[in-house]
C-alpha cells in the first residue's frame, strides 16, 4: 500500500459530442498529462459509450463528465452522467500500458472509481445541485457547463 499524495486534476474542455456536453477532464500520478492521442481514442469510442444512457428508460440530460485518469495501469477513462435528476451513471473504461490503443470496459464488475476521481465526482455533484437540483422550476445548465474544478486532490 503507497501513501496517499495529493494528484493534479485539470479541466480539459467541454466537448461536443452530437447533442452530448462533456466536461473533460485530466489526472495523472505525476503531473496532468494524458497523451493526446489517448484523448482522441477516447473520443472516438464516445457515440458506444453514450449509448449505455439508454440501459434505464430514465431521463437523462446530455451532459457527461469524462475524466481521464493516467494511473500505474495505464489510462483510466470514467465517463458518468446525470440521469432521473439526481443519479449517476458511470462506466470505466481502461488502455493499459500493454494495450494503449484500446479501452476496455473495467466497471462491468462492480468497480466505480477511485479516491482521486471521487474529489472530481463531489465537485461535479455539488455543482450539479446549486445550479440545477435547487433551481427544478429553471436549471441552469450553462452554468454548471462553465463551472470546472482545477486543484490538487
Amino acid at each position: 500500500m503507497n501513501r496517499y499524495t495529493q494528484r493534479p486534476v485539470r479541466f480539459l474542455e467541454v466537448f461536443q459530442q452530437d447533442d452530448w456536453q462533456i466536461k473533460i477532464y485530466l489526472m495523472s500520478t505525476k503531473d496532468i498529462s494524458v497523451d493526446e492521442q489517448t484523448i482522441q481514442l477516447a473520443k472516438s469510442q464516445l457515440p458506444t459509450w453514450l449509448l449505455n444512457a439508454n440501459n434505464y428508460p430514465l431521463e437523462t440530460y446530455n451532459i457527461a463528465t469524462l475524466i481521464f485518469h493516467q494511473g500505474k495501469e495505464g489510462c483510466f477513462a470514467i465517463i458518468n452522467w446525470w440521469i432521473d435528476e439526481n443519479m449517476m451513471q458511470n462506466h470505466v473504461y481502461l488502455a493499459t500500458n500493454e494495450h494503449p490503443t484500446e479501452f476496455v470496459i473495467y466497471s462491468d464488475k462492480g468497480i466505480i472509481t477511485c479516491v482521486w476521481e471521487m474529489a472530481v465526482l463531489w465537485y461535479e455533484r455539488n455543482m450539479w445541485i446549486k445550479y440545477v437540483l435547487k433551481r427544478p422550476k429553471k436549471p441552469d445548465f450553462k452554468m454548471y457547463l462553465n463551472k470546472h474544478l482545477n486543484s490538487f486532490v
